[in-house]
């Protein structure tokens, strides 16, 4: 039988804001029993990593949930449903900010201050079999940061779950998806896996590079059933083309800036 793709989900906040990075407790709720449903099953990354280490495949028939930054509603909104189930997830945590809010940058429009996962909550999510990997210390884009700073945001943030929680995390999701050559191979010496933002399933990448679906794309339930019948990749190609146009219009706006203030700055002296 031929070996078949993954599919790893990427959720945030679980609340009613509308923001970029939010999903409706009761979307949510019809997504999981649509999942289960279509006779599949949501599993950790660590689960899947165990599986394909020892078949050489992931798992067939599972989706993989993550659940970026660590938002306490997650313990509130997401768990009891996961538990409905018997379904697992990954939540990667900022651990700089735990028991704290979402402050280390601006939030989305609409998202708000919202409370972050404490370690005591984190602790009991991973007694109930919930895996806790890491979003760094601090949630900085790694490719911003020094070779020091960016050891610090990765060690950091994994001396910190050990001491916290007695384990020893295995995965690792990169902030704002940002990593580079120095960051993949940093990442490589802590984590056993790291999640990539790259728009896609997965077959047979890197470990330390692996792709995942935002759910911000799957909140019609025709679309996540697709996506569990294998019918969903030209239209993530698709959006995945989209989004890098978008990023590339930015930067090259972003280069041209500071010609066309030099260019005025210039014409002021003449």
């Amino acid at each position: 039988m031929q070996a078949q793709p993954l599919s790893i989900l990427t959720y945030h906040s679980l609340d009613c804001s509308g923001s970029v990075i939010s999903t409706e407790p009761s979307t949510f709720a019809d997504q999981m029993s649509c999942i289960a449903d279509q006779g599949f099953r949501a599993i950790s990354l660590q689960q899947a990593l165990r599986h394909r280490n020892q078949f050489s495949e992931w798992p067939t028939e599972s989706v993989v949930l993550t659940f970026d930054d660590g938002f306490a509603n997650f313990y509130d909104k997401a768990y009891p449903v996961l538990e409905r189930h018997r379904f697992s997830a990954t939540v990667f945590i900022v651990t700089g900010h735990m028991g704290g809010r979402n402050n280390w940058e601006s939030p989305p429009q609409g998202l708000g201050s919202l409370p972050i996962l404490s370690w005591q909550q984190a602790g009991e999510l991973l007694k109930a079999g919930i895996e806790l990997g890491s979003h760094t210390r601090t949630h900085r884009d790694l490719r911003r940061c020094s070779p020091y700073e960016a050891k610090n945001e990765l060690s950091g943030s994994r001396a910190d779950i050990e001491a916290h929680l007695g384990v020893h995390p295995e995965s690792l999701a990169y902030p704002y998806g940002g990593v580079n050559h120095f960051v993949q191979h940093l990442a490589s010496k802590y984590f056993r896996a790291a999640c990539t933002t790259e728009l896609r399933r997965t077959l047979s990448d890197p470990l330390n590079l692996l792709p995942r679906i935002d759910t911000y794309y799957l909140k019609s339930l025709r679309r996540l059933e697709s996506l569990l019948d294998g019918r969903l990749d030209s239209y993530l190609t698709v959006r995945r083309c989209g989004r890098l146009a978008r990023r590339m219009f930015v930067a090259a706006t972003a280069l041209e800036q500071p010609t066309v203030e030099l260019a005025s700055a210039g014409s002021r002296t003449r």
